[in-house]
């Protein structure tokens, strides 16, 4: 990944190998508990890399998933949002705009269409990543009434067109509820992931500080090792 929360990520670790590396050459450095020696943040880190790393592994998966579903909604020419102004068209064509049939059917493109899209990255929240696929699933559940509705009209609607005939419009919707479901198994796996990382990175810092105090503490303001670690950003 090259997102700006990957660079920063793995810079904050880098940043820990470099303390690290400072506190295994600094002679007689003993900060009194087992916790803040080199050896204890070593295992801290090497333990947060696998967690980086799979973070980003299930991240790409659930990505991949993700834009592979946008086919069915909003990619193809035959895609959800693509179909809906020649269904609405053809209803208006056939029943009159002012036709209770075009404003039912008017009323849920609005609602499938107000559906805002919202971009997931490796940074987003477990909020916006809610939204994100609440979004999908209230398009799915709109297009479902929209086949039902249409199906109601019988012969009023009888398209030419093979895009909105009721038969390739259930296909669609099969075709984007399986994609959705697809996406919600990606999910699972790499929601736990983010809190993982999250929580880590802070526990990472918040060690990184207390050895930084202890250098500081028995090394002194002005001394070598402490302008050496101070400036570090974990």
């Amino acid at each position: 990944m090259n997102s700006k929360s990957r660079v920063s990520f793995s810079s904050r670790l880098t940043e820990g190998e470099k303390l690290i590396e400072y506190l295994n050459t600094f002679t007689g450095f003993d900060p009194g508990d087992a916790a803040l020696t080199a050896a204890a943040f070593q295992t801290q880190t090497s333990a947060l890399h696998l967690v980086q790393d799979e973070h980003t592994t299930k991240h790409y998966d659930y990505s991949k998933a993700a834009f592979d579903r946008r086919k069915f909604f909003d990619k193809e020419t035959n895609s959800i949002s693509k179909i809906l102004t020649q269904i609405g068209a053809n209803i208006r064509g056939r029943l009159g705009k002012d036709s209770q049939q075009h404003h039912d059917v008017h009323a849920l493109v609005l609602k499938i269409r107000g559906q805002r899209r919202i971009t997931v990255t490796e940074n987003s929240t477990e909020n916006t990543i809610s939204r994100c696929e609440n979004s999908f699933g209230s398009r799915i559940i709109y297009f479902s009434d929209m086949i039902t509705l249409l199906t109601g009209f019988g012969t009023d609607y009888a398209p030419i067109n093979e895009k909105i005939k009721l038969r390739t419009m259930r296909d669609l919707l099969t075709q984007a509820t399986t994609a959705t479901a697809t996406v919600s198994q990606k999910l699972a796996v790499y929601k736990p992931l983010i809190a993982a990382r999250k929580d880590g990175f802070k526990q990472l810092s918040a060690t990184a500080k207390r050895i930084k105090d202890m250098v500081l503490s028995q090394y002194g303001q002005d001394s070598t090792e402490y302008n050496l670690v101070k400036g570090l950003v974990i």
